[in-house]
């Protein structure tokens, strides 16, 4: 702890929440709606709250799904028994209602996988509105003040800034995972609680691009799939453990886009155990697909299939199909009608069976979210309390949760902070 002890002051509070993204700011804001004498302040280390939340959604602001809230368990990855009480306190619902109350109006995106954004299409009128709400029920805001030690066993928790000491009977942590450290989620409390006792699940890479070995599907970057599928397998069972379907992007190192995202969080603490099987066109058969390629006898394979795939893609493939076969038929140049059945079904093999080898994800820094944190057994889940430190709370993606793309992360920081800012005023 590096303390200056000649300009240290001590300031007390009923709550600190530290953490000044959505799980903090709403948990903040609900405790202080809950009783309105309590003396709340939120702790942040950047220079504004809501920095994180200022990029989700690509700036658009994907706050939650319209789907049911019970569907939302099944884009939960990790704990999903552990979130069944804060979603169910604090649902969808509650979000949209509750995005209206602050003069904001939002978008269904049916299309999209029913994701729900703000209707201005920027994030910044959220923070914004938050901000005020922050002033109107006078929370406390300590900005650009960064934690560096905490001490949880007495009463009167302590929370320790560089030239502050915080104390409070009550605490909320928030900070976030270590995806994204720029914006304030580095990790540090994470370590910190570690030192305290707390088991930590190893925090590492989820929504994340994935690199593969295969040298050839990395050459070439910037060509992108629609409605691909990913059949994830484990090596030792030979067992199919996931499925995916959706958007790819493939890219320098591998694959990235919608669908690769989600696999990644079926992956990322399993990479050398798995492998992916791609099918590149699933809405069409092996049979449809030989129809097509012999279609016009006279014509090469390239031209009889290239307006189902993306020029560039495809070329590629053929001339990686002509690495596999017998050498005698030219995938590129030569007629379809001289294409054989076992030249054919190395094209298959490449287009609808094409095995994927992942090596890692991208590093945790630019992660779309992080997968792992504060173990859910070390936390009350109807509650939010430690078990370990009564007075002390979590919430958001500090705590071993995550899900799928589409509005579900959110929507746990934002269930998960409002059920501690319920329950941590109870007692006052």
């Amino acid at each position: 702890m590096h303390l200056n002890k000649g300009l240290i002051m001590s300031c007390k509070f009923d709550i600190v929440v530290i953490g000044g993204g959505p799980a903090g700011i709403m948990a903040a804001l609900t405790a202080k709606k809950e009783n309105n004498n309590m003396k709340v302040c939120i702790v942040e280390a950047n220079e504004m709250i809501g920095k994180k939340l200022r990029i989700t959604g690509g700036g658009r602001c994907n706050f939650t799904n319209n789907k049911d809230i019970s569907s939302f368990f099944d884009a939960v990855v990790n704990n999903k028994k552990f979130l069944y009480s804060s979603l169910y306190t604090f649902s969808n619902e509650d979000i949209k209602k509750y995005i209206n109350s602050l003069g904001i109006d939002y978008i269904v995106e049916a299309d999209n996988e029913d994701k729900v954004y703000l209707k201005s299409g920027n994030s910044m009128d959220l923070i914004k509105a938050f901000e005020k709400e922050i002033r109107n029920n006078n929370i406390e805001i300590l900005l650009n003040s960064k934690v560096i030690d905490l001490d949880l066993n007495q009463k009167i928790k302590k929370v320790y800034l560089k030239n502050k000491i915080l104390e409070s009977e009550k605490i909320i942590i928030a900070t976030g995972g270590k995806s994204y450290p720029q914006t304030g989620s580095d990790g540090s409390v994470i370590e910190l609680l570690k030192k305290k006792g707390y088991k930590i699940v190893e925090p590492v890479s989820a929504l994340s691009p994935i690199k593969v070995k295969e040298k050839w599907l990395r050459e070439m970057p910037g060509i992108s799939l629609s409605n691909v599928e990913l059949n994830i397998y484990n090596y030792d069972k030979k067992k199919k453990i996931s499925f995916i379907s959706g958007d790819i992007v493939f890219t320098h190192s591998g694959i990235g886009g919608p669908a690769a995202l989600k696999a990644s969080s079926y992956i990322n603490r399993k990479i050398g155990e798995i492998y992916i099987k791609a099918d590149f066109i699933p809405t069409m058969n092996k049979d449809e697909l030989y129809s097509i390629a012999k279609s016009n006898s006279k014509k090469t394979v390239f031209n009889n299939l290239k307006g189902i795939f993306p020029n560039n893609f495809l070329k590629i493939v053929l001339e990686k199909a002509g690495t596999l076969g017998d050498g005698k038929f030219n995938f590129i140049n030569d007629k379809s009608s001289n294409m054989s059945k076992n030249d054919f079904e190395i094209i298959v093999e490449l287009l609808k069976n094409c095995k994927l080898t992942p090596s890692s994800l991208c590093e945790i820094s630019k992660a779309t979210i992080t997968s792992g944190g504060i173990s859910v057994v070390e936390i009350d889940s109807s509650t939010m309390e430690s078990k370990k430190h009564r007075g002390v709370y979590f919430a958001g993606e500090l705590i071993d949760v995550d899900a799928l793309t589409g509005g579900y992360n959110l929507q746990i920081a934002f269930s998960t902070g409002y059920l501690a800012g319920l329950n941590v005023s109870e007692f006052f």
